[in-house]
Parts: structure tokens; C-alpha cells; sequence
């Protein structure tokens, strides 16, 4: 009788020990960290640039895969179908508390199936258009906006470009056709291309096609100036007070994950991101380094969760 009372007390302690063990040699190999885009776009490249300091503190491989499709669903379901160990995580953006609110039925549930790991940082996009466009200033684009049937790209419903131009729209009163691609980086060379006339992209991405002439720049999306362009106005300071839209990136895991492995994660992604080589790169790329807490991403989800639903349905992008 006592054989059988006992067994159930050892195994439990055995398994136990295990998992202490294992958090403790984490990571014994490489981690896969999943971009929901394609590469080239300002996701991708952040990624990389994190992963490739993440890997020196963690002395193992990070290494970055993309899986591009449906505004980031792809990509974020393929990451929560793995096991809860720490060696999948996902780049999750803006589409990733959006998401839910856009399509009737996702194939996981964002708010129960993810932990947080950490924050990395945020951007605001730039208005941009084809050369070939007359409006040479952002007051200028309203106007031809209004009068012109225009078409814009983004990186998938509900990404940010996405969300972001749905906002000028309400607040301009615009109606300009979307066009949804499979990340940012096709988007853009169609834009440069003359596919369509408009799109708001990350400053990593864009400045050097404006610094070429391949791309006109209207407006960023701040509130305040980029100090990388302090001569282009923000879209608030241009007429439409209080308008404001940033792209954040976060790391995100499989719920499940041992809390040991989780608090290792977060310590050296929070540390690659306040690495001073790391943070001045982010800051030439136009991305604010923010190296937050899991917490500071739950807060910024958390209030985004509450947020969104009331947009999405007013711009009336919610899967039907």
C-alpha cells in the first residue's frame, strides 16, 4: 500500500528535477525564431538584428524564419503548433492583437495560446507614394486624394500599413482601394514599381528610396518629428490633431513555456535590445529601441486587445 501511495510522490519529484534541469541547460540547441512576413520588409530585418545578439548571449543559434501569409496568421499559427520549450518563438506586431478582431476565426486564440517574452521596440510608418504622383506635400495628397481614385498596398489585412491608412482615411475622409500583399517587402517594390500610388512603410525600409527620388515622402505617423527627417511634418501636426499610429515588434512564445526558460528568453532579448551597438542600429533603422519586459508587452497588448475591435469595424475591414 505504501509502494503504491510513494510512486505517484516520486515520479512527481523525478519530473520535477527534469524540468529544472532542462531549464537549466536551455538552450542546449538552436532556436527558431518565425517572422510572420517576408524577408526584407522592417520586421525581417529587426529580427535579424536581434537574433544575431541574442544568439552571443545565449551562446546557441537564433536563427530567423520567415512564414509569410494572412497578415502574420501563418506564421503565428505554425509557431503555437510547436512544443512549449523556448525553441519556437514568433515576431509578433501589430496585426497580432489586431488579428482578432479582422478575421471571423483564427486557428488559435491570441490571448490564451501566447505568452509574452519581451518588447524590442517601436516605429512610426512614412507616407509614401510613386514618383509619378503630382503632390509634392502632404496637404497637397489630401487634396489629390479626394479628387482621384487612389489605390494603397500593405504587408496583409490588418498589418500595420494596413490599420494605419484606414485611420487617415477616417480622419481625411479618404476612400482609396486596398491592396494586400504577402509582407512588406513585395508591397514596396510594387510601390516603387508604379503597381499602385500609395503606402505607409517603415523608415528602414523606404528612407533610401526617397533619398533616391524613387519615392515621394508626404508625412510620418508620429506625434512627434523622426530625428532621422526633421524637416517632414507629421500627419497630426498637418491638420488632423491627435492622429498618431506606430508599429511595435515583441517576441512572443507558445503558452506553456517553463517559467525558467521563459525568464532566460526575456533576459537576453531585453538585454540584446539595451546592447549599445544593437540599440544604435535600431535607432538609425528608424526603430525606437524600448527592450521591455514581457509585462511591458503585456500592457501595450492588453490596451491595443481593447482597442482595436472599435476601429476595425468602423473602417469596416473585419472578414465578413
Amino acid at each position: 500500500m505504501k509502494r503504491t501511495l510513494l510512486a505517484p510522490a516520486l515520479m512527481l519529484a523525478a519530473l520535477a528535477l527534469c524540468a529544472s534541469a532542462q531549464a537549466g541547460t536551455f538552450p542546449d540547441h538552436p532556436i527558431r525564431l518565425v517572422v510572420p512576413f517576408s524577408p526584407g520588409g522592417s520586421t525581417d530585418l529587426v529580427g535579424r538584428l536581434v537574433a544575431t545578439k541574442v544568439s552571443q548571449i545565449l551562446g546557441q543559434p537564433v536563427i530567423v524564419e520567415n512564414r509569410a501569409g494572412a497578415g502574420g496568421v501563418i506564421g503565428s499559427d505554425n509557431v503555437v503548433k510547436s512544443p512549449a520549450d523556448g525553441y519556437s518563438l514568433l515576431m509578433a506586431t501589430t496585426s497580432h492583437t489586431a488579428n482578432p478582431s479582422i478575421y471571423k476565426k483564427l486557428p488559435y486564440d491570441t490571448r490564451k495560446d501566447f505568452v509574452s517574452i519581451a518588447l524590442i521596440g517601436d516605429m512610426p510608418g512614412l507616407l509614401v507614394a510613386h514618383p509619378s504622383m503630382p503632390p509634392n506635400d502632404f496637404k497637397e495628397f489630401i487634396e489629390y486624394a479626394k479628387s482621384h481614385r487612389l489605390s494603397y498596398g500593405s504587408a496583409g489585412s490588418g498589418t500595420f500599413p494596413h490599420l494605419s491608412m484606414e485611420l487617415l482615411k477616417a480622419a481625411a475622409g479618404l476612400d482609396m482601394t486596398h491592396i494586400p500583399y504577402k509582407g512588406a517587402a513585395p508591397a514596396l517594390t510594387d510601390l516603387v514599381g508604379g503597381v499602385y500610388q500609395v503606402k505607409i512603410d517603415a523608415y528602414i525600409t523606404a528612407a533610401n528610396f526617397v533619398k533616391a527620388g524613387k519615392l515621394k515622402l508626404y508625412a510620418v505617423t508620429s506625434l512627434q518629428r523622426m530625428p532621422q527627417l526633421p524637416d517632414i511634418p507629421t500627419v497630426a501636426e498637418s491638420g488632423y490633431p491627435g492622429y498618431e499610429s506606430t508599429y511595435w515588434i515583441g517576441i512572443v512564445a507558445p503558452a506553456g513555456v517553463p517559467a525558467d526558460v521563459r525568464q532566460k528568453l526575456e533576459q537576453a532579448f531585453v538585454a540584446a535590445v539595451h546592447d549599445g551597438g544593437v540599440a544604435a542600429k535600431l535607432q538609425d533603422s528608424g526603430t525606437r529601441p524600448i527592450g521591455g519586459t514581457a509585462a511591458d508587452l503585456d500592457t501595450l497588448m492588453n490596451r491595443e486587445f481593447q482597442q482595436w475591435p472599435g476601429i476595425i469595424e468602423k473602417a469596416g475591414i473585419a472578414e465578413k
